[in-house]
């Protein structure tokens, strides 16, 4: 295994995401766009999870209400690598 592989590969397993769940409900775009600028990050969504949107870094749920002004109930957890359980998709910037 060559030098990039590997650290792709290490990469994968321990980058920091916040996964933002709203159950049964969707995001806006311009909620989308005030977490990635009230929190100066990035973001990736699938069509088939509406529901969910992935952060790159960890944020706290108060980090992301202040980024959003407040707004729906939602969820926000903490995950380390795109291996884990509750990731429901690949996050694009990986």
């Amino acid at each position: 295994m060559d030098i990039l592989a590997m650290q792709m590969e290490e990469n994968a397993r321990t980058i920091k995401l916040t996964l933002l769940f709203r159950p049964g409900g969707v995001w806006h775009n311009t909620e989308v766009d005030r977490l990635v600028n009230g929190l100066v990050t990035e973001t990736s969504q699938h069509p088939k999870h509406p529901s969910h949107i992935v952060l790159f870094g960890h944020f706290t749920k108060a980090q992301t209400l202040e980024a959003l002004l407040g707004g729906v109930a939602y969820t926000a957890t903490q995950i380390t690598g795109i291996a884990h359980k509750e990731l429901p998709f690949r996050p694009g910037f990986m």
